[in-house]
């Protein structure tokens, strides 16, 4: 008989197999099986789109029907590296500084974000929803908004400029426009970033702060030895997102500049090369080559170096 508020036996179908040994034997999926979908849309998607644009940067490929296509091995690279007047070497110069300054100061910035949206005080949840925001209208929204902002004949911008007497043409003027778009891309990302700084702080134990103030850590010291090696792991996602998005992107550049006054980066550098004027998608995919290859020379060093300072709680 089965005792009063005991559960009852399970099942023989709810009970694991069992090898000839006797020991349990887990039901699995094999693991082919499981993995095959994933493994054959990142072939489809991933691998060969990037072998397609390798074998297209070894010909003259120039995508107007009924021209014929060779074979010109580097010849694309060589031309791309060794003209000063193609504007690789500008392009690659001022993806650096647009990488960097995006790198830095967006994840200072959403860290910063971060520890304040951390505090409980009115409307604090309102204020972490708005900060994701620019992330949720896209490129081309953001890009129309900060051009209206600062229009040289009758944005908010100008408008404040007058007042003390002053005219800029803002993302006409070869000085300004290359800060401008830095802005713009900082701002359109710092609310995801800080986001995932915020996720993970809120992951870290209770128990560990108040272990720390009891031994009278400050809160510069709270934040300097507890909060930002436990947030170790966030950091290195939101800086290699930053360093490596910023390395390749084109959208923004495109909607604000189109690469002028200074602003194009490779990115936008292999857009018009390809899809500008009468197009070479030959030097473009070229182009595209390069940027893979100096994306992984930043990327995977500056992985190392973070993954090496990740501290798990």
């Amino acid at each position: 008989m089965t005792s009063v508020g005991a559960s009852p036996p399970p099942s023989v179908a709810a009970l694991p197999a069992r090898a000839a040994g006797g020991r349990l034997r887990p039901y699995r999926t094999p693991a082919a099986l499981a993995m095959g979908p994933g493994v054959a849309a990142y072939l489809l998607f991933s691998i060969v789109p990037a072998m397609g644009t390798f074998l297209v940067s070894l010909t003259n490929y120039s995508g107007i029907p009924g021209m014929p296509v060779e074979f010109v091995g580097l010849s694309n690279f060589a031309n791309m590296i060794g003209n000063a007047s193609s504007g690789f070497g500008v392009s690659l110069e001022t993806t650096f500084v647009f990488a960097l300054a995006v790198t830095v100061v967006q994840n200072v910035a959403a860290l910063g974000l971060a520890v304040l949206l951390r505090n409980r005080f009115p409307f604090v949840g309102l204020l972490r929803s708005l900060i994701f925001l620019p992330a949720a209208l896209g490129v081309t929204i953001n890009g129309i908004l900060w051009l209206l902002i600062f229009s040289p004949s009758q944005g908010p911008a100008a408008g404040l400029l007058g007042m003390f007497h002053r005219t800029s043409a803002f993302f006409g003027s070869p000085s300004l426009a290359l800060p401008l778009v830095i802005f713009v891309q900082i701002w359109a990302n710092v609310g995801f970033t800080s986001l995932v700084y915020l996720a993970s702080m809120d992951n870290i134990p209770h128990e560990i702060f108040e272990a720390a103030q009891m031994d009278g850590a400050s809160r510069w010291a709270l934040f300097r030895h507890v909060t930002y090696p436990l947030i170790s792991s966030a950091a290195t996602v939101n800086i290699l997102l930053a360093a490596v998005g910023s390395m390749n992107v084109y959208d923004i550049i495109y909607v604000l500049t189109d690469g002028t006054n200074n602003t194009s980066t490779l990115g936008i550098y292999m857009f018009n090369t390809s899809f500008e004027g009468s197009g070479d998608l030959g030097l473009g995919a070229a182009v595209s080559v390069m940027m893979f290859l100096f994306t992984l020379i930043v990327a995977l060093p500056l992985q190392w170096l973070l993954r090496r300072r990740e501290v798990s709680v």
